[in-house]
């Protein structure tokens, strides 16, 4: 069974929950490199929750990760915008003072420090998928994988 096929096979009528980063965000935590993200608000959502990758790139974090880590990003050129890139588990929204101690600053993406009013969203199983390009949104949303999955590809679609 291949991870679409779990994915649909979990999900609420097709649809799953979502959320969008800034490359190299998505990458790192489809690839389980982040497993924490800092974010302004909380949420009481827990579960699988798939990573959409925006159409943005922060240059400064990824020139710091290539300058300063041995983690092995793909070329600029090479990272995948505007689609699901993976999923992951949700497994805890907090403070962060109220992360398990297990989680060291290596696992979060603010490598400046982060501010005691912020949330951490923490991610476990984290599981890389090929590209299915879709439209983000702010906050949590949601996506429905049959259409996507039932979408014609991208270089098909444009013929339309």
């Amino acid at each position: 069974m291949t991870e679409i096929e779990r994915l649909k096979a979990g999900a609420t009528k097709g649809c799953y929950q979502a959320l969008s980063f800034k490359q190299p965000f998505a990458w790192l935590i489809a690839n389980g490199y982040l497993m924490v993200d800092d974010r302004t608000w909380g949420t009481t959502y827990r579960g699988p929750i798939l990573i959409h990758a925006s159409k943005g790139l922060y240059d400064v974090y990824y020139d710091y990760l290539k300058a300063n880590t041995d983690i092995p990003l793909p070329a600029k050129e090479k990272l995948e915008f505007g689609g699901v890139v993976g999923v992951a588990d949700l497994i805890l929204c907090s403070r962060p003072g109220e992360l398990p101690e297990s989680t060291s600053l290596q696992h979060r993406a603010q490598f400046q420090g982060v501010n005691s009013k912020h949330y951490g969203l923490l991610f476990e199983q984290p599981r890389p998928l090929a590209l299915m390009p879709c439209s983000g949104k702010l906050g949590i949303f949601e996506i429905d994988i049959d259409a996507l999955l039932n979408a014609p590809p991208p270089a098909q679609a444009e013929l339309f």
